[in-house]
């Protein structure tokens, strides 16, 4: 299992509720297929630098995780359906 990283950007318009439950999403995406989370941070609602989808601002977060690096496409590919993500980074770590 290789180390990385996400950085997940989400639509300020959610409510509490929502947004909680959107990041326990990523975060079980990343757990069901055989990762291990690591430190988890909220960095809060920020301005975006330039509208994405009509919003002009988002929240962001980050994890880190360990996982097989055939599993991180799996993830990606769900985070691209995902309206409310507005946009995602993963990096490997290693």
């Amino acid at each position: 299992m290789r180390e990385y990283e996400i950085v997940y950007v989400i639509r300020a318009d959610l409510s509490d509720d929502d947004r909680a439950a959107k990041i326990e999403r990523i975060h079980s995406l990343i757990t069901d297929n055989g990762g291990q989370l690591g430190k988890v941070e909220d960095w809060g609602k920020r301005v975006l630098a330039y509208p994405i989808r009509h919003c002009t601002d988002a929240y962001y977060g980050l994890a880190e995780f360990q996982l097989a690096p055939e599993n991180v496409k799996t993830i990606e590919e769900r985070l691209n359906i995902d309206e409310e993500i507005l946009r995602y980074q993963t990096i490997s770590r290693a």
